[in-house]
């Protein structure tokens, strides 16, 4: 037993938006003061040369004036362990794996000008550590990420975008890769204090910045618990940053083995506060 507080369940609204989109937008989960921390680090880090970035924060992505691509956020500044077990988010990824998940990685992307992000992912081509399902009204997905804008974003500031569905496509995606070439690409618009919780298998990427204002936003990436880091950034949780988070969030990202076996903790939805190792 720990201090890690019931998971809600979903609602039925929850439940049926997600497995209908791929995604869905939860309101006001984050307070107006935590994000007001996080845009403040991030816009010492963004001034910063490469060669001064706190350390173990690596870049990405190739870095511009325009576009920064920051991994291991983690580890730039304390305010951004709270965003580690935001209460709603958890009861989200909590409903697609079962209880049993880690916080896999977390990076920033920080952009304005003509930058976008282009489309990748789908059901098709499957990608085992990404695919969804829904058994017997069980959801399931095993990499799932939280996007937290940090600015209003609209569609002109190159906001986030999926295909709605595309989750669940059978067939590859018939397009290229650029925004505009996707007919069926809708933004999704979230202000800061609200949360996006998508499957890393819906078809995904960002709306064009045409307005050229600020766009900031955290990610937080999900998976089940024996899950390592799938990235390419080969982001890992340092020995640092696990010595100064509290048990409850040092468990959110610990790594098991296969069968769940400790420290894998088991979130239990809508009970008494528990979360035992199996």
């Amino acid at each position: 037993m720990t201090d890690q507080p019931a998971i809600r369940p979903l609602t039925d609204a929850e439940r049926y938006l997600f497995d209908l989109q791929g995604f869905v937008i939860l309101r006001q989960v984050v307070p107006a003061a935590q994000i007001a921390a996080a845009n403040t680090a991030l816009a010492k880090i963004e001034a910063l040369p490469t060669e001064s970035l706190p350390k173990n924060v690596t870049l990405g992505a190739p870095r511009f004036p325009h576009d920064q691509y920051f991994s291991g956020v983690l580890d730039a500044d304390p305010c951004f362990a709270d965003f580690i077990d935001v209460p709603d988010v958890l009861a989200v990824i909590a409903a697609l794996t079962g209880g049993m998940f880690r916080l896999n990685h977390a990076y920033s992307i920080t952009r304005s000008t003509t930058g976008y992000t282009g489309l990748h992912m789908g059901g098709t081509p499957l990608v085992h550590q990404t695919h969804y399902g829904c058994v017997n009204g069980q959801l399931y997905s095993p990499l799932t990420k939280a996007v937290f804008p940090l600015l209003p974003c609209g569609p002109e500031d190159g906001c986030f975008a999926a295909i709605p569905g595309s989750h669940k496509s059978n067939f590859p995606r018939p397009w290229g890769n650029h925004p505009h070439e996707n007919p069926p690409l809708v933004p999704v618009i979230a202000d800061p204090g609200d949360a996006i919780i998508f499957s890393e298998a819906v078809a995904h990427g960002s709306m064009v910045n045409t307005s050229g204002r600020l766009r900031r936003t955290l990610y937080f990436c999900y998976s089940h618990s024996w899950m390592a880091d799938w990235g390419s950034q080969n982001q890992r949780f340092t020995s640092e940053l696990m010595a100064r988070l509290p048990e409850r969030r040092r468990r959110i990202l610990a790594l098991s083995d296969a069968s769940g076996a400790a420290p894998a903790p088991v979130y239990a939805q809508g009970a008494a506060a528990a979360m035992t190792a199996r």
